[in-house]
């Protein structure tokens, strides 16, 4: 009865139906069946269904006004927000081990938690709120991430230590994995090209998410841009799909991490998340957008090199102009594309 009241209401409004709508129609409640009943569209697809019966994806917008003067006051909190929280996070992954400031190191062994000011062939330079000592050590850092270092301290005119232990911030490891109630897929891409497009029509997914304002044009693709609007905000974006929280980058902090780090793009893309900064040096109007303090359940970049792979419960992807990825956001299965 319901359907075929709903088929009237259709008809009285001179809209056209077509068979595999019509089965789709009957699944409807009341409230949707008067929303397509009172749009514009003549014809009703499946699209239109679609946008119904799915959740819409909800992008997280940060603030990005800028002032036209940055003063000292503002430049040294940025500094000390992010040192707070990545301290706290780094405490956490001590193991209850007595953490000194440095003004209160002595010779011997201690523990301490601070920011790297500066590289170089001397060591590395690490600070906190209180003072500055030398790290003598092989391992590769990125300026103004933070750390917790263990180990042996000697302290004459300048404080020099020899780490035997060095915990990074860290994500913690999930005893859950997000999913979404229904079967939804999202298909992940660099940019929507021709071969892309043919991929799109080949699959159907239900969200299209892109590093790229590229070829977005009339179709309905979470992406990346200049400017922030219903589907897109300025790198990086963040956005939920139900449950699923999804964090998209165009990656160049990653090929500059490969660079840094001597690693190779997975393992830049990991490290970064272990940092729990997508890109410690840059202070673009004083945001800290790439701060990670909410560890999203997905994280989609763009590279020259494709990347799948899963680190404590996360998603990491790297697309291509050659490959994309089909997540099902119910079970997290993945399937690699290729364009």
């Amino acid at each position: 009865m319901v359907l075929m009241n709903a088929v009237k209401k259709f008809l009285e409004r001179g809209k056209l139906l077509s068979p595999e709508v019509l089965e789709e129609v009957g699944s409807l409640d009341v409230e949707q069946i008067e929303d397509l009943v009172s749009s514009d569209e003549l014809v009703v697809t499946k699209s239109d269904i679609k946008r119904l019966t799915i959740p819409e994806p909800r992008i997280v917008h940060f603030d990005y006004q800028e002032s036209d003067e940055v003063h000292i006051s503002e430049f040294t909190q940025f500094y000390l927000d992010r040192f707070e929280f990545l301290k706290n996070e780094v405490k956490k992954r001590l193991d209850g081990a007595n953490i000194s400031s440095i003004n209160n190191l002595s010779s011997g062994r201690s523990s301490v938690i601070g920011m790297v000011r500066k590289i170089d062939d001397g060591g590395v330079v690490l600070e906190d709120k209180t003072g500055e000592l030398v790290l003598k050590t092989d391992e590769k850092f990125i300026e103004d991430e933070v750390i917790g270092v263990e180990g042996n301290v000697i302290k004459n005119k300048d404080i020099v230590m020899s780490p035997s232990n060095i915990v990074y911030p860290d994500v913690p490891l999930r005893k859950e994995v997000a999913t979404t109630e229904q079967e939804l897929k999202a298909m992940f891409v660099s940019g929507i090209g021709k071969d892309t497009k043919k991929a799109i029509e080949n699959v159907n997914p239900d969200y299209i998410i892109s590093t790229s304002s590229k070829g977005v044009n009339g179709m309905d693709v979470v992406h990346i841009s200049d400017e922030q609007g219903d589907l897109s905000d300025i790198d990086p974006l963040r956005c939920s799909i139900g449950d699923v929280r999804i964090l998209v980058h165009k990656g160049y902090a990653v090929e500059d991490a490969k660079k840094n780090l001597g690693m190779d793009t997975r393992e830049a893309f990991v490290s970064l998340l272990k940092k729990r900064h997508l890109d410690p040096v840059e202070m673009h109007s004083l945001k800290d957008r790439y701060l990670i303090k909410e560890v999203p359940d997905i994280i989609h970049i763009s590279g020259d090199k494709e990347i799948m792979t899963n680190y404590k419960g996360v998603t990491l992807l790297s697309t291509t102009d050659k490959t994309a990825f089909l997540v099902n956001l119910k079970t997290r299965e993945i399937d690699k594309i290729e364009l």
